[in-house]
């Protein structure tokens, strides 16, 4: 009896000592995935993006910094003048992320974040001298922000989502991948 008692005992500091969660310290994390719902067409993106955890904050969560690329296929009509007009999107840049760790799961994760970096995309402007539209490239500052949760299938591989604004979808979704 004495020694179930001390086999218990162990296990249980055992499993304790170290709290199951997702996405621990110094854990790298990869998402690719596509973005729906932009504000310029129907035509979802394609994203990736990754994190690297880097400062525990107690029993409340990890701080986690990593960085994001998107690109989007984009198209816009000129109704009045019969043009059709299609351009590239590209956003790249850095990203914070906080993963809330007040619940113990190894199968989800909920974060939130903020990131900024540039876009680079395409206007397009009505010459009313030739009766054509130029296109014009365009370098801009984008920033974002972001709620999301995963959901782990395997110890290196899950799905993810994020609902926000800034980058070139509303909501991403897609594959994660542990490293």
């Amino acid at each position: 009896m004495k020694k179930i008692i001390i086999i218990t005992f162990i296990s249980l500091f055992a499993l304790s000592a170290k709290a199951q969660h997702v996405f621990e310290n110094h854990d790298l994390m990869i998402n690719t995935g596509l973005g729906i719902f932009g504000y310029d067409g129907w035509v979802p993106s394609i994203n990736v993006s990754g994190e690297y955890g880097a400062i525990p904050t107690g029993d409340v969560g990890l701080v986690a910094f990593g960085a994001i690329m998107a690109y989007k296929y984009s198209t816009y009509s000129w109704d009045a003048y019969s043009y059709d007009n299609n351009y590239h999107q590209f956003v790249i840049g850095p990203r914070g992320i906080w993963h809330l760790h007040v619940f113990e799961s190894n199968k989800w994760d909920a974060y939130a974040g903020v990131g900024f970096g540039l876009r680079i995309w395409s206007e397009y402007k009505y010459n009313s001298g030739s009766g054509s539209v130029d296109k014009q490239a365009k370098v801009s500052p984008y920033g974002e922000m972001f709620i999301g949760g995963r959901m782990m299938i395997s110890e290196s591989f899950g799905l993810f989502a994020e609902v926000g604004y800034g980058t070139l979808s509303a909501t991403k979704f897609g594959a994660t991948f542990v490293f």
